[in-house]
């Protein structure tokens, strides 16, 4: 028999919906509307308002209290739940399309050098070895196996249409049975060459160096980890994922943050850097950058206007700039494609691009 040392801390009972709410004005939290509070409560759920919101909120959250701060409201709580059940709608929306674009380069880079046949484009000898992994084969044994069980066992349309139809299936159409990070790996594992077509593509650009190479990769986790984090709900405002980006100075001078500021943790990996990532991936393509910024900066103004006491606080923790709105549109109205790849070219490499 084994025993089991772990302390655990006190079970938490079912408690009426009454009771929760009792139990919150008892901390200090304002409640308006008891009613009002039940039906948001029983609608949106209480862990997703009260447990997902409450911390800028408590005295000392930090030391386990409790207590709300003096004037805090239910509706508080409520609002900030809302601005980033937006919030996360507006990253879903632009990581899916950085997704899209992704996959399309690779597919069609892959197709380009080695053809529609599985045969010749998965040729282990095409791609790298990459590390092991806990199975004890490397990344390149388990993508090439996964992607050979996708071609023969398909499990999702259109690949079970391709299968069924066609002697071989396209590089183009076997991606669509992958994951965000199952194409990120093929990306990863390429050649150097097609690495760089695939980046030269998506930036618009002519050259690329391994400093560039860096940040495109650290971009892409960064991309890869808010995509999943925001379609499995996760709260987004003041989320900070495993990868971080390095500085790139064209980029964060934009939103005015200084590589001390950015050493101590803002733009690493928090709301400002997908922003910034965003804006890098898109910087030859500004309709999509425009889609994501009106979006965001309608989510931000209309918590403002609801929220306006608790605004500055909320958006520092998001990373952001107050004045983000702002600094876009210094950036369309500059009016220059690929500035943050042009000018760090033209400055480290010496490299023009016409």
């Amino acid at each position: 028999m084994v025993n089991n040392h772990r302390k655990y801390k006190a079970d938490k009972p079912f408690l009426p919906v009454e009771e929760q709410i009792e139990k919150l004005i008892g901390r200090g939290l304002s409640i308006g509307s008891k009613e009002k509070a039940k039906q948001l409560i029983m609608t949106h759920n209480y862990y997703n308002i009260i447990n997902g919101y409450k911390d800028i909120f408590l005295k000392s959250p930090f030391e386990g209290d409790d207590r709300y701060i003096e004037g805090s409201t239910f509706e508080d709580l409520y609002e900030l739940y809302m601005f980033d059940r937006d919030l996360r709608k507006t990253i879903l929306a632009v990581t899916i399309d950085v997704e899209c674009t992704f996959y399309t380069n690779v597919a069609y880079f892959i197709g380009k050098e080695y053809g529609h046949e599985p045969q010749k484009y998965l040729d282990k000898s095409k791609y790298n070895t990459g590390h092991k992994q806990n199975n004890g084969k490397t990344q390149r044994e388990n993508l090439l196996d996964m992607l050979w069980k996708n071609i023969h066992r398909p499990r999702i349309e259109p690949l079970i249409y391709y299968k069924n139809n066609y002697k071989n299936m396209p590089p183009w159409i076997l991606t669509k049975g992958l994951t965000f990070g199952q194409v990120y790996t093929l990306f990863e594992l390429s050649k150097s060459e097609i690495k760089e077509e695939i980046i030269k593509s998506i930036l618009g650009i002519d050259y690329v160096d391994e400093k560039l190479k860096e940040f495109f990769a650290k971009m892409m986790s960064i991309f890869i980890r808010y995509r999943n984090w925001s379609a499995h709900g996760g709260r987004m405002y003041n989320h900070r994922c495993k990868p971080e980006l390095t500085f790139w100075e064209p980029l964060f001078t934009m939103f005015g943050v200084t590589k001390s500021e950015f050493n101590k943790g803002r733009g690493k990996n928090d709301l400002l850097a997908l922003t910034a990532s965003v804006m890098f991936f898109y910087q030859s393509n500004t309709r999509s950058t425009i889609d994501y910024f009106v979006f965001l900066n309608s989510n931000m103004d209309k918590y403002k206007d609801k929220r306006v006491a608790t605004y500055s606080k909320v958006i520092t923790e998001t990373g952001l700039p107050e004045n983000t709105h702002e600094k876009f549109l210094n950036f369309i109205s500059d009016g220059a494609q690929n500035k943050f790849t042009l000018s760090y070219l033209t400055k480290e490499s010496a490299v023009a691009i016409e």
